[in-house]
């Protein structure tokens, strides 16, 4: 009975923290979504394309720091006051190292880049380092204990004041700097208001047995952020190297749409799925339950967006962005289709991390990397777009072998969660097929975006309801109840 109210708590606390995940991205998307609009009307690719160059320098700093003390402190069971001020100091001290590294790099990137302002801009973005260290114990209490309504207040926030600044100072005519303040403006606000909502502040304490104590499970989780970093980033690397800025400028805001769509809904159930997973990993079978009932609903939710997205893609850029951005489309279909799988390689590695499975976690990260490189070497010579197609077979093959992995370890194997998906693709089959159809009508873009969003969101649910898709029937159940 005891185990019953503990899953049962387990479960409402997830929900919630679902809700509040799924409000704080909206917003966040909402915010962002007008932003976007507005500066990517006024500014040129090559300033995104210049930004879009450093931020791998910027994510593995940020990886170094948070990664891997920041996700051992959440699988930790019991954590003290004398855990979290030891790490704080540790990352506001080295913070400043890796900042002065990178200041000192700067005329060296610029000349990779073949880029002279990058000097000057490189100096300026890699603040976000130092102010980040101030906020990430205080970002992972939050996340530790699932104080999603918190997180929701820091990111909205956040994204609307920095929004409002880079809006200000492109209009005013500042160019690249506009996007570079934004970056910079977003962190200082954010560690402003954890500092403020977090409910915790450091002790004049370091103990390096705190430090030891999460070494093995960081180290792991380090190795694998640091990977993710430098593979998520690295076609943008590639392409400013071996391409132009403006193609840089072309794909990242290909892979910036791409991750609104993708996020929205992945990101708010990631943040609570690994704690919700770790607190379940001494019972197989409610984790495994768990597992699967988070798997179906976030598939159900997920993948028809990002089939949307595809089918309307063209008249998307073209009334959001303008004509000048069309040549992003091609790279942001691919990107939907790898990111269309991105829940099932998500939640198979929240279960992995949950048991505390850090070295096979790693591993299979690392295939998937070294299929990521090989697909590289093969395609960079032809085009952007053969080198994306790339990307997308060497992502389609490492989360099914995730799913395997996965499966064996808890006893859910790799045939019977495809099994499980087959309804929820059959739908989006569907829906996707409507929408091409309705692509016949000879309307303007605007109203034939209308109608493939209202069309296809009306196929979809009917499609589901007719079919008896389980995932539909329990977010109907979860709406009524709320209700």
């Amino acid at each position: 009975m005891g185990g019953c109210r503990m899953n049962q708590g387990i479960k409402k606390t997830f929900i919630a923290g679902v809700f509040w995940g799924v409000l704080e991205k909206f917003s966040v998307l909402f915010v962002g979504f007008f932003i976007t609009i507005l500066l990517a009307r006024k500014l040129t690719p090559a300033d995104y394309g210049l930004v879009n160059m450093l931020y791998i320098f910027t994510l593995l700093a940020n990886v170094i720091l948070d990664a891997g003390f920041g996700q051992a402190l959440i699988q930790k069971k019991t954590v003290t006051d004398q855990d979290t001020s030891t790490v704080f100091y540790f990352n506001v001290v080295f913070s400043l190292f890796l900042y002065g590294l990178l200041y000192a790099l700067a005329p060296y990137i610029a000349q990779f880049y073949r880029q002279p302002l990058l000097t000057d801009i490189a100096r300026v973005s890699f603040l976000m380092i130092p102010v980040n260290s101030l906020c990430i114990i205080q970002h992972v209490l939050l996340t530790k204990n699932l104080k999603v309504k918190e997180l929701t207040i820091v990111s909205v926030s956040a994204s609307f004041v920095s929004g409002v600044v880079g809006v200000f100072l492109a209009y005013t005519g500042h160019g690249v700097w506009a996007l570079v303040f934004q970056g910079l403006t977003l962190q200082v606000v954010r560690a402003m208001i954890l500092w403020t909502v977090g409910g915790w502040t450091p002790r004049w304490v370091f103990q390096l047995e705190s430090i030891r104590s999460i070494w093995n499970f960081s180290l792991n989780i380090l190795g694998v952020g640091f990977l993710s970093a430098i593979f998520q980033n690295i076609y943008t690397v590639i392409i400013g190297r071996f391409y132009n800025v403006n193609e840089v400028g072309f794909y990242n805001q290909a892979q910036r749409l791409e991750s609104v769509a993708s996020m929205a809904i992945t990101s708010s159930i990631q943040r609570v799925s690994f704690p919700a997973f770790a607190a379940l990993q001494d019972n197989k079978e409610r984790l495994r339950e768990a597992f699967k009932k988070i798997m179906d609903l976030t598939m159900y939710v997920h993948l028809p967006v990002m089939i949307g997205v595809i089918a309307v893609a063209h008249d998307l850029f073209l009334l959001l962005l303008g004509e000048k951005w069309l040549p992003s489309v091609p790279y942001f279909e691919l990107l939907c289709i790898a990111s269309a799988m991105y829940p099932l390689h998500m939640i198979n590695v929240s279960v992995l991390k949950g048991v505390g499975l850090g070295k096979l976690y790693f591993r299979l990260e690392a295939v998937k990397r070294g299929l990521i490189v090989a697909f590289i070497f093969l395609t960079v010579r032809y085009s952007i777009y053969i080198l994306l197609v790339g990307y997308v077979i060497a992502t389609v093959s490492s989360t099914f072998l995730n799913m395997y992995c996965c499966g064996k370890a808890v006893e859910y194997k790799l045939i019977d969660q495809l099994k499980d998906l087959l309804p929820t693709l059959g739908c989006n089959l569907l829906m996707y097929c409507s929408i091409q159809l309705f692509h016949l009508c000879a309307f303007s873009p605007m109203y034939r975006l209308s109608l493939d969003i209202v069309g296809g969101i009306l196929i979809y649910v009917l499609a589901s309801y007719f079919l008896r898709v389980k995932p539909f029937f329990h977010l109907l159940n979860i709406i009524l109840k709320r209700c």
